[in-house]
């Protein structure tokens, strides 16, 4: 069996975000490991734009992609493997070639994957991808760049998919924004439609206890306060900014959301690197710690996190700066401990007033539980 991804209009069509609604081939793999025999050396690499030295590295980069979100199957790659390929030969091979195994490409074909299973156990036993050499390719993220070439590590990251025994769903009926849609686009990630279809057949997900932070209204109208309390009681001159004060709202409490839901600083910033490009609302990675008494992550991640989202806002959306009076480190400091009153039992007003007292430098409040 077969599946392709073709080249068709090189933008992204209407879609439900958040939808569940990826589509499984069938067949998957048992728990464990698949090791991908990377066998691309055969084709030379130009100047790779994202630092890569070679394809084996975009190829292992996007199995390090899928293999964040999955519990019960990992792909593990050999870089630069030289045993040959060839059909039903107990290896997952990936490699270029002007055909596949004796079959002409279609002409919008950027690669392939084939796939062979047990029909009595409904198992995978191999698949190999095949990428069409007559093309031209690079690695690199963002919208397609025709002049450069097509990026090998998100279709790797489609193929791959397939590998793991996803389909289209774009070819089913669904209109959902993912990367496994049958039509290249200005997607270059996983989506949560993407890792809700892997996390489906592998595990990974977390459903968490739900933990109900305050209405987004609310700490944005906490921000503006700050921004206040910084310019006309502390000071403070005006500075730039590239994350601007609603982003920065929005993505710091996204931020704390997923990590009082057993996600690690990683996990959460990836989340929310996903959300941010549109890919929807990827699942938590499981329950907290506790509901009674919230324990928040050290400030020196959440101002990584803060700093990390500055850089994306100036250079990967290109955002104008803005001037704010409030430092990024105290942005995220008083956001977070914003946070942690509201969710230990304070109400707006007290949550202000406690924070009130320790820019003032009267102390730690206690909570209001």
């Amino acid at each position: 069996m077969t599946r392709a991804l073709t080249i068709v209009a090189l933008v992204l069509s209407t879609a439900v975000i958040g939808l569940q609604s990826y589509w499984r081939n069938g067949p998957t793999w048992p728990a464990g490991t698949v090791t991908e025999y990377i066998q691309l050396s055969s084709t030379s690499a130009p100047t790779l734009l994202d630092g890569c030295a070679d394809w084996s590295c975009s190829a292992s980069a996007a199995m390090t992609r899928w293999n964040a979100y999955l519990n019960n199957m990992q792909f593990r790659p050999v870089p630069n493997a030289t045993q040959g390929q060839g059909e039903q030969n107990g290896r997952n091979d990936m490699f270029f070639a002007t055909d596949y195994y004796g079959h002409s490409f279609d002409t919008g074909t950027l690669a392939i994957t084939l796939w062979w299973y047990l029909p009595s156990q409904n198992r995978m036993t191999e698949a190999d991808i095949v990428f069409n050499s007559t093309k031209k390719w690079n690695s690199y993220r963002g919208s397609y760049q025709s002049a450069t070439g097509y990026d090998l590590r998100r279709v790797a990251i489609h193929e791959l998919g397939h590998v793991a025994g996803l389909g289209h769903p774009d070819d089913h009926g669904q209109a959902v924004t993912a990367l496994m849609n049958s039509q290249i686009a200005s997607i270059d990630d996983l989506t949560a439609d993407d890792i809700a279809g892997g996390q489906a057949m592998y595990g990974g997900g977390g459903s968490g206890v739900p933990i109900n932070f305050p209405p987004r209204n609310e700490t944005y109208d906490f921000r503006t306060w700050l921004e206040t309390k910084y310019k006309d009681g502390l000071g403070r001159p005006a500075e730039s900014s590239y994350a601007d004060v609603e982003g920065s709202v929005v993505w710091v409490q996204e931020y704390m959301r997923y990590r009082l839901n057993a996600c690690s600083d990683a996990q959460a910033t990836d989340r929310v690197t996903i959300q941010i490009k549109g890919g929807g609302i990827v699942s938590v990675c499981g329950a907290p710690e506790s509901t009674t008494i919230i324990n928040f992550p050290p400030r020196d991640q959440t101002y990584g996190f803060r700093l990390a989202l500055e850089d994306f806002y100036k250079n990967t959306l290109r955002r104008d700066a803005v001037k704010t009076s409030v430092n990024a480190e105290g942005d995220v400091v008083w956001i977070q401990e914003y946070l942690r009153y509201r969710l230990n039992g304070c109400t707006h007003a007290q949550s202000i007033d406690k924070i009130n007292q320790q820019i003032d430098g009267r102390g730690i409040a206690p909570v209001c539980r």
